[in-house]
């Protein structure tokens, strides 16, 4: 037969009351301090706190890059016409063949989100060649004529969405492409810096932006020769 578990503690605190009856104030320190050594104090569990779970950091949020244009392979660079610039006192004279044309920026504001030359592809992640310049910018913002001359185009075109075509005279001739919406039709003449189209991602383009080409005598140039790259 096991002991009552409530008997074992209670006879040395009766023991110590004992000794604090007869011995007076040094019994019961004497019975305190035996009943202290004697009688188990039952443990008190401390809950541990987990460590604290760090997440890892979300990754940033980086935006598309405004880009597109029609894409041809790597395998068949850029070949550009060599042009002297006309001289910068004398904007739109007639030129003389060989002669460059003089360009304003055609658009206000934005940033180039795209150069010229040999990149990779946007939509099939392969090497391609990228004919023209990309500045990006607000939806609706305005496209701008570069430089006088006739419109030949204006309507949808295969990877350029809306587009514009003006020919400048002497070989010179410059497209504007994913425009949202086109102001001009084909055989308006146009002044430089005049309003022609609207800034869209119409046709093969991953957001807002122009897509500007500068062709001469029928050979693409990179427009960064020409334009100012800078508002």
């Amino acid at each position: 037969m096991q002991p009552d578990r409530y008997s074992s503690p209670l006879i040395p605190a009766l023991l110590g009351i004992a000794a604090a009856l007869g011995l007076g104030g040094t019994g019961f320190a004497l019975g305190c301090l035996y009943a202290g050594l004697v009688v188990p104090v039952p443990a008190v569990a401390v809950a541990k706190a987990a460590p604290p779970v760090t997440l890892p950091a979300p990754a940033p949020l980086v935006p598309l890059a405004a880009m597109g244009g029609p894409e041809e392979p790597a395998t068949n660079p850029p070949v550009e016409m060599p042009v002297s610039r006309p001289a910068p006192e004398s904007p739109f004279l007639a030129l003389a063949p060989g002669q460059a044309l003089p360009m304003y920026r055609p658009v206000h504001g934005g940033w180039i989100s795209s150069r010229y030359g040999q990149r990779m592809d946007p939509f099939t992640g392969r090497p391609a060649v990228h004919r023209g310049l990309d500045f990006a910018g607000d939806d609706n913002s305005a496209i701008l004529a570069v430089a006088p001359g006739v419109v030949t185009w204006s309507g949808r075109q295969r990877g350029y969405g809306n587009l514009i075509e003006i020919d400048h005279g002497r070989g010179w001739v410059t497209r504007y492409g994913h425009n949202a919406s086109n102001l001009v039709r084909p055989g308006d003449y146009v002044k430089p810096g005049q309003t022609i189209a609207l800034m869209g991602a119409t046709g093969r383009a991953t957001g807002t932006h122009l897509h500007f080409e500068v062709l001469y005598r029928g050979r693409h140039q990179n427009p960064a020769r020409f334009v100012p790259q800078d508002t």
